[in-house]
This record gives structure tokens, sequence and C-alpha cells, in this order.
């Protein structure tokens, strides 16, 4: 995982975890990815810049870095060496062509001086004599102000530069942006694969659920375990039914939400609410839980837009908590716009049946 996203300070890897990301990125159902890389590379038509695009959890980053280390390998092999100068210096986090930029950990977005000492280094001739590689994630983090100051950068790359943009919210990517890159979707593996890989990475838990929660991604079901929201699973689904009854006492609750895992409990209501809407646009048949169960009646057609409205919301919130702001404040913001959709909708259902 991530130790410091600050990529511009003391570290071009950004501080990640770089024998961990590599270690996830062989995984079976990336090996198709894997391979389409290495047939661009081996026909030299790797795009200069790529934008990896899925579900956020289904390894980005992870193939971001896999491919990273391919580039920056000495020897043209299917994958990097690992053995060679060049991996040893990228496994080192030391690898002087190789720049990571990711969210500080002060702040809420990828800010424009971190684009352009970038684009400063890029200008540079390569310190090794190959590549130079960038891996920006998740770009979708980036503001107007970094997005246009990526553009020079992206329309008159220097020979042997490649940047990866990895992204899980295509809308919040300015057109220009998506137009000089080449999309690739990430795939998901099947549920049962998916948890057999991670009961082989760690085993005693309920992978299942958490799977789930992440809306089917590996990596971001791990990332649930790490965090503790397996254990918060029965503390959120009591706040959601004292809704409900109308009975949450919206202060005390958001008092403790923000001094305990809120970036969890943010995990936990977007991968709800997501599940929620997710299982509202299917057929009646194919749905077996009961999850705002309103939302499927007929004629609360006019909630659907209102939930898409709270899990951009939520989304938001995700990124606004990992800057100096007051969580409390904004978990008792979300609480009261949770409060207005669930009893909003609950009403708008009982009337429909009345």
């Amino acid at each position: 995982m991530v130790a410091s996203r600050d990529s511009t300070e003391e570290r071009a890897d950004g501080g990640l975890d770089i024998r961990e990301m590599l270690s996830r990125a062989k995984a079976a159902w990336l090996a198709p990815l894997r391979e389409r890389f290495t047939a661009m590379l081996d026909h030299g038509r790797l795009p200069h810049a790529l934008l990896l695009l899925g579900r956020e959890g289904s390894g980005q980053p992870e193939l971001g870095v896999w491919l990273a280390a391919r580039l920056l390998c000495d020897q043209a092999a299917a994958s990097a060496c690992g053995a060679c100068h060049g991996c040893r210096l990228f496994v080192a986090a030391t690898h002087p062509d190789f720049r990571y930029i990711g969210v500080g950990p002060d702040s809420t977005a990828i800010r424009v001086e971190q684009i352009r000492e970038l684009s400063e280094v890029l200008a540079l001739k390569s310190y090794r004599g190959g590549n130079k590689v960038v891996l920006i994630d998740p770009a979708d983090a980036m503001n107007i102000n970094s997005f246009n100051a990526l553009l020079k950068t992206l329309e008159e790359p220097a020979g042997g530069t490649f940047l990866i943009l990895t992204a899980s919210r295509l809308d919040r990517l300015p057109r220009t942006i998506v137009s000089r890159t080449t999309r690739i979707r990430m795939p998901l593996p099947a549920t049962a694969e998916a948890v057999e890989w991670l009961e082989r990475r760690e085993g005693g838990r309920s992978w299942g659920g958490l799977l789930e929660l992440a809306n089917g991604a590996p990596f971001l079901a791990l990332r649930y375990a790490q965090a503790g929201l397996e254990a918060l699973d029965h503390q959120m689904q009591e706040a959601l039914d004292a809704i409900d009854k109308g009975q949450l006492d919206v202060v005390g609750t958001a008092a403790a939400w923000s001094a305990d895992n809120p970036e969890a409990r943010l995990f936990w209501l977007e991968s709800w609410l997501a599940g929620c809407l997710r299982d509202a646009a299917l057929p009646g048949d194919l749905v077996n839980n009961n999850r705002l169960p309103w939302l499927r009646t007929q004629g609360s057609h006019s909630m659907i837009p209102a939930g898409y409205r709270l899990l951009d919301e939520l989304r938001e919130a995700r990124l606004l908590a990992g800057g100096a702001l007051n969580k409390q404040l904004l978990f008792e913001g979300l609480l009261v716009s949770l409060a207005a959709f669930q009893n909003g909708g609950a009403v708008a259902a009982r009337e429909l049946m009345d």
C-alpha cells in the first residue's frame, strides 16, 4: 500500500510498497492485460500515455507498477527480470527515472505544483539512458489546474517517456486528458476466484461479505479488511436501522464516527449505497436482498437520481476526509442527507401503496 502519497518530496516513488504492488499485479485475472502490454512492447506499439480505468480496487496502481517495472528493466523480457540493476533500483524505490504522483497526506487533490515539478523533471534526459516512467494515481484526484499543467506533457511527450494514469471516475477527467490517452479497462475476477485469492493472502476473514461491499474488487476488499471494516459492519447496519426508526442521534453518531475509522465508514456507506442503486436497476428475479426495498417499488424512480446525488456526496466526502477539515461536521452533513434520502423514499413508497 501507500505509506506517503506525495511523490515530489523525499522519494520518487511516493512511498509505494513496490514489492507488494508487484506481487498483487501477478494475480491470474490480470494475466491478459500483462500479456497485452508485453505484446505492445515487443512490437514497439505501447502508447506514451495510458489510462487504466476500472472500479476502485480492481488493480490500476498495481498493474501500473508492474508496467513501470517492465519499462525500466534492463532486459527485454516478458516481465521485469528482478535481477538487473534497473530492477534492483526500482524495487529499492531509488530508480531515478521513475516518478509516482499521488495525493499528499494533508491534501485532498493532486496539486498543480506536483505536476509542474514533474514537467521540469521530464524535460531532462533519462538518468540511465533508458525510459522514463510516471505513475499518476489516481488521476481523477487532480484539480483543474493540475489537468491543465499536465496537458503539455501529454501533447508533446519526450522520447522514451511513458505516463500511466489510473482512475475509477471517468466523469472526473476532462475530455482533453482522456482524448490524449489510451484507455485500458480493468477486469474483475469471478467471486470464487477473488475469494480464493484473498484467502491465500489472509485466511480467517469473511471475505465474501467484504468483497460484496467492495463491489467485487479484490484489492479494495483487502483494503477494507486492513481498515477494520469487517468489524464495523454491524455498527453501520444499526445506524441505518436507527435512521429508519427516526431514532438516530446525528451529532453523537457523527462524533463517534469521526473519531473511529472515519475513512472506513465512508468506504462502507459508499459501497452500501452503490449496491442499493445497482440492485434497483436489476430485474426483480436477479435480486435477493432487502436493501432499501422501496427503491424497487413502482413510482419510486424519482428517488433514484437522489440516490446518485447522495453517492456523489459520499465520494466527495472521501476525498475531503484526507485533508485538514472538521470530520464531525462532514459526517453530520452526510447523516442528515442520508436520513432525508431514506425517509423521503420510504414515505413516497407508502403513499404509492395507500
